[in-house]
């Protein structure tokens, strides 16, 4: 069977994401008896890796909602299915791109094939992503005021400087969307600045046609902004289950600890080292921050547990947080979508 030019680039980041994530594994255990790997991982508790992995798809689940209830108020014959099944395409596109890059403009082809103007898809999944990108800000600024202390304890000296990068890249981020949601002089001129290339291969006309035709998708772009951002209710909605979101996924590494046995380890230590490393591992320009997360994840929890029982928590959650976004994403891209909508 032939594959597609995507999917070849699909299967190639995905090869990628293999290929670092287990020279970075046997290099950095490479002294580990994988006799006592092999005794770890038969002793899990499959009922604490069950509830992990729970909580994996309730970070999901607030996810899809968010989507849902801002498509509902234009769309309202939107089934919860369907924008569940463009979340997880999210999150396949996510996992395997760069700094997350490939997620909205995969969720923004479904939404267009659903039947959605791009303006309007546009302008959904730029406030989805700013107030998720504002309230990682947001909970990260809370773990850091009760949880900071967590991460200057032992011998980690460099992580308030990974931190401080983290931190700044997503705040820079925020802005950048809101100047983007906000000010439609700063995204037309921007835009045309990205089309300017094009004059040195396509005749005039049709560049002033596409700049004609992409001014209109601005225009209803920021018409759906402002309706947007008018909804009180419903950005106050998206903030609190993102927020809910963020914080499930932020727990996932106590239900797995607990599951190898691990009990003497505080929860809210957890979720700060946690919370540091989707906040670092998210801006590592590797697929899906390969590398980079399995670093942050050995340099904070290395410390508190033996070497094997290190390598098989990083192999449990790495399965849960991350290939379960592949093998779960890739079975929502190949499920078609047959809720076709039109704005009320």
């Amino acid at each position: 069977m032939k594959l597609s030019k995507n999917a070849r680039k699909n299967w190639i980041n995905i090869f990628l994401i293999l290929i670092i994530s287990s020279a970075f594994l046997v290099w950095q255990f490479r002294d580990v008896n994988m006799q006592q790997v092999k005794h770890e991982i038969q002793s899990v508790n499959l009922w604490w890796i069950s509830v992990a992995f729970i909580f994996m798809f309730l970070y999901w689940l607030f996810e899809a909602v968010v989507l849902h209830k801002s498509i509902l108020p234009t769309f309202s014959k939107e089934r919860f299915s369907s924008s569940f099944r463009i979340t997880m395409i999210g999150q396949f596109f996510n996992t395997i791109t760069p700094m997350q890059a490939g997620g909205q403009p995969a969720q923004l082809y479904a939404l267009l094939k659903k039947g959605i103007d791009v303006g309007v898809g546009s302008s959904l999944l730029l406030f989805k992503f700013i107030i998720y990108q504002a309230m990682i800000v947001f909970n990260f600024i809370i773990v850091l005021i009760f949880g900071f202390h967590y991460l200057l304890n032992g011998s980690l000296p460099q992580v308030k400087y990974l931190v401080l990068i983290g931190f700044t890249v997503h705040l820079a981020v925020v802005i950048g969307l809101i100047l983007v949601g906000k000010s439609r002089r700063f995204t037309t001129k921007l835009v045309h600045m990205i089309l300017k290339p094009f004059n040195w291969f396509m005749k005039k006309e049709r560049i002033q046609k596409i700049q004609a035709t992409v001014d209109g998708k601005i225009a209803t772009f920021h018409e759906e902004s402002g309706r947007i951002s008018r909804d009180k209710k419903l950005i106050w909605s998206a903030c609190i289950y993102t927020s809910l979101q963020l914080w499930a996924y932020f727990a996932i590494p106590y239900f797995i600890f607990l599951g190898m046995g691990i009990s003497n380890l505080d929860v809210f230590m957890v979720i700060t080292f946690h919370a540091f490393i989707m906040m670092f591992a998210t801006v590592v320009p590797t697929p899906g921050g390969t590398g980079g997360a399995e670093y942050t994840f050995t340099l904070l929890f290395g410390p508190l547990l033996v070497s094997a029982k290190l390598l098989t928590a990083l192999l449990i959650w790495r399965v849960i947080t991350y290939y379960s976004c592949i093998i779960f994403g890739g079975v929502a891209m190949a499920i078609p979508d047959k809720n076709k909508v039109k704005p009320d």
